[in-house]
């Protein structure tokens, strides 16, 4: 998906947007009271301007203040690597859940060794009971 650049600036009340990544002669400039009206309004003008469908394009709006900007940016880099390690927290249970109940644990038993309720090591291991004997 085409991904259009804008920046904000902060004028008075409003956030003043340029709009980058437009074809050649072609300015874009919209402003918003809130930040989420400037993306709105960043959209809708890339729309109007290059007439397009507005949810065929992404819009990646940043301050245009330079610390605003990379406070978002290591900001936004946090919450990624935190999802990412979420999802291998995931994954990691559920295998160990696994092979612990496939080891004689209880759930109640595999779910203190792993410090969750045993009502989630049900969780986790249901439907393998099915896929082995699918796989069988």
């Amino acid at each position: 998906m085409t991904v259009f650049r804008a920046t904000a600036a902060r004028d008075g009340r409003f956030w003043s947007v340029t709009i980058h990544d437009l074809p050649e002669n072609t300015a874009g400039f919209t402003q918003g009271r809130n930040w989420t009206e400037a993306e709105e309004m960043t959209r809708d003008a890339i729309a109007g301007l290059l007439d397009i469908p507005a949810d065929s394009f992404d819009v990646l709006l940043t301050p245009e203040d330079e610390e605003a900007a990379r406070a978002i940016a290591a900001a936004q880099q946090a919450r990624e690597e935190a999802e990412r390690a979420e999802a291998a927290k995931q994954r990691s249970l559920q295998e160990a859940a696994l092979v612990l109940t496939g080891r004689g644990f209880t759930v109640r038993d595999a779910g203190r060794a792993l410090g969750v309720s045993y009502q989630r090591i049900s969780q986790l291991t249901r439907g393998s009971d099915q896929r082995a004997g699918e796989a069988a």
